[in-house]
């Protein structure tokens, strides 16, 4: 990937018809932060970069998923580390669902319970979900490109989806294919 500079960005904002204002407000950066980087008087961070890029985008393609919160599954069903198996089993054949992630004492993710980890798992249905969770799920901020959790999705079954450290949502394979779906 190319890094852009600062000019190309002017220039992009500018056919665009967009104000720095306007560029601030829809990236979260500050209208000085955008001028600074457009002069190229700073060497900006990528995650700066990022949000500019991933602000112009948006702009001139509305329309186009550009980033995980565009496309997951934001109502996330749960378990806490006591549900027993039996409620995993439970919530997944009811909700269609096959992954649940699983919350500790402070409400954070600290596991994830997969229809392949109740497979692994020769535990009885009255053992806590701890007993089979997995603890190397894969934790992704909601502003990371589409482009990026297809990668990451090739090698993982499903992506948890944070904001500021919560857990806002999840991407799965299928989730995936009906973005790429919905962009032909």
């Amino acid at each position: 990937m190319e890094i852009p500079t600062g000019g190309y960005l002017r220039q992009w904002r500018k056919s665009l018809g967009l104000t720095q204002a306007a560029l601030a407000e829809r990236s979260g950066l500050t209208q000085s932060v955008i001028a600074k980087v457009e002069t190229e008087s700073v060497d900006p961070r990528a995650s700066t970069l990022r949000k500019m890029v991933g602000a112009l985008n948006r702009e001139e393609h509305p329309n186009q998923a550009h980033t995980v919160g565009d496309i997951m599954v934001s109502e996330v069903t749960t378990l806490l580390r006591i549900d027993t198996v039996q409620s995993a089993i439970d919530k997944m054949v009811l909700g269609g669902i096959s992954h649940l992630p699983v919350l500790g004492d402070a409400g954070s993710v600290v596991g994830l319970v997969s229809e392949a980890s109740l497979l692994k798992g020769n535990v009885g249905r009255d053992v806590c979900v701890d007993e089979v969770m997995r603890t190397d799920y894969s934790m992704v901020d909601v502003d990371i490109s589409v482009e990026e959790a297809r990668r990451l999705l090739g090698e993982k079954e499903v992506l948890l989806v944070n904001q500021r450290g919560i857990l806002v949502g999840l991407v799965g394979r299928i989730d995936m294919v009906r973005a790429l779906r919905e962009t032909e």
